[in-house]
């Protein structure tokens, strides 16, 4: 017995039954199958996750607590014992402005973004070269860019607009039906990090970098590219790193440091020695909320990337445990969220920015602990650092406005106005329908003919 359905697209196609008893059928993009009931439509987008909203102010909680406590003796020191609250005033505003920046980011429809996805590749680059000729210097990098009132670090707006700009490139080559070939798929994309690769390496950044690779590597793998492909350039990167390393007497001390930090705990090895003794020293439950002995000018930066050593020697395994735990739900509802995006772009970008901000989160935890070299990269809004508080800001908030659906009306080819996004008169759209590249079948009509 066969059925007829109407398919629902974003373009105009002849008109045509499917048969979907037969083998004759019309194949279309990814929904070449019909789905077998209601349930293996296309699922809705999540609506507005207070889960990870819950967790994200949680963790930006947290970074004020621990910003604080940990921030105490750097105060003091640069202010002669004047104050102790200088740092926190800073990260307080800070965190004032990632909470507004967030709140953009969810109330914006998400599909804006692919608007400005060429122009945020160009800006983030044009920044990142006027940092290497007018940057400030500090700790012998040169990452910080002086404007009026504060200062700016571009890397961090470039991991966003990377992720933006890759998925709304990869959603383009999507509907070519080629972006699992090596030379349209990856290579344009490769050659794209490798210019903001090197950029960041003039600083020197090489953490952003490893950053940048694991989002074109995780992006392009989840947009269909070869496997094979990723597994051998996985290699070729891994081959790469190590030269860099080799070839830099810094990162070769700083990663005999990390094979012994006792044997270099004098020079390169003296945060991570000192960051290590601060965990191993807080125990189970921690010596207590603002008694860390190792921030007392032991654990250089200990406010910025090594704040995790400190929450391990106030509040023990348990507080550490407490904050993974709270990045773990931030990533299964950003995959959540990816796997029920209303289109291609959606998802794409809800996988870049889970995975985002997941590898930051790996990447200084495994520092901290001692499980990877000593690399410059913030715990996501628990650090202080106003650049990557106010874009991880942003960031979350286009997550969430990805699970709510964003805009269903600003398809390609229809207005990105705002006063199209505001208008009242919407037309309404199918519930089970994903709309963009990726398109689905609707119910099959239960009776017979």
């Amino acid at each position: 017995m066969a059925a007829t359905a109407d398919i629902a697209l974003d373009t105009e196609l002849p008109d045509a039954p499917v048969d979907y008893a037969g083998r004759d059928q019309t194949l279309l993009g990814t929904a070449s199958r019909p789905p077998k009931s209601d349930k293996a439509l296309v699922k809705l987008p999540v609506g507005m996750d207070w889960v990870l909203l819950g967790a994200i102010f949680a963790l930006m909680t947290t970074g004020v607590v621990m910003a604080y406590s940990a921030s105490v003796y750097a105060s003091l020191h640069q202010t002669r014992n004047l104050s102790d609250t200088v740092f926190l005033n800073k990260h307080l505003v800070h965190a004032a402005v990632g909470v507004v920046t967030l709140l953009v980011g969810a109330s914006v429809p998400y599909q804006m973004w692919r608007k400005v996805a060429y122009a945020g590749l160009v800006l983030t680059i044009g920044l990142l070269i006027a940092t290497l000729m007018v940057g400030v210097v500090i700790n012998k990098a040169r990452r910080w860019l002086p404007l009026p009132g504060f200062m700016f670090q571009p890397a961090e707006l470039g991991k966003f607009a990377f992720a933006v700009y890759l998925a709304h490139s990869l959603t383009k080559k999507i509907s070519t039906e080629r972006v699992h070939t090596f030379s349209v798929g990856f290579l344009p994309h490769a050659v794209v990090w490798l210019v903001v690769f090197a950029l960041c390496m003039k600083q020197p950044d090489l953490g952003t970098g490893i950053v940048l690779a694991v989002l074109l590597f995780s992006m392009t793998y989840v947009a269909g590219l070869n496997v094979a492909y990723l597994l051998f350039l996985g290699l070729a990167g891994a081959a790469g790193l190590g030269v860099f390393i080799l070839h830099s007497p810094m990162r070769f001390k700083r990663f005999l440091a990390f094979l012994d930090p006792l044997l270099y705990r004098d020079t390169t090895g003296f945060q991570l020695f000192n960051g290590k003794l601060a965990v191993a020293t807080g125990g189970l439950f921690g010596n207590g909320l603002g008694l860390s002995r190792q921030k007392l000018g032991f654990v250089p930066e200990c406010h910025t990337d090594f704040i995790l050593s400190i929450i391990a020697e106030e509040l023990g395994l348990i507080g550490v445990a407490l904050v993974a735990l709270l990045f773990i739900v931030f990533i299964l509802r950003g995959l959540r969220i990816a796997l029920h995006a209303r289109d291609e772009f959606g998802r794409l970008l809800a996988a870049g920015i889970t995975v985002l901000f997941g590898t930051q989160a790996a990447v200084n935890f495994g520092v901290v602990m001692g499980t990877l070299p000593t690399k410059g990269l913030t715990l996501p809004f628990v650090s202080h650092g106003g650049s990557s508080l106010v874009i991880m800001g942003l960031a979350a908030g286009v997550l969430i406005n990805i699970g709510r659906g964003g805009n269903p009306d600003l398809d390609d080819g229809e207005p990105s106005r705002l006063w199209a996004w505001l208008r009242r008169d919407k037309p309404e759209r199918p519930a089970n329908q994903r709309s963009g590249v990726q398109r689905a079948v609707q119910p099959v009509d239960s009776e017979a003919p």
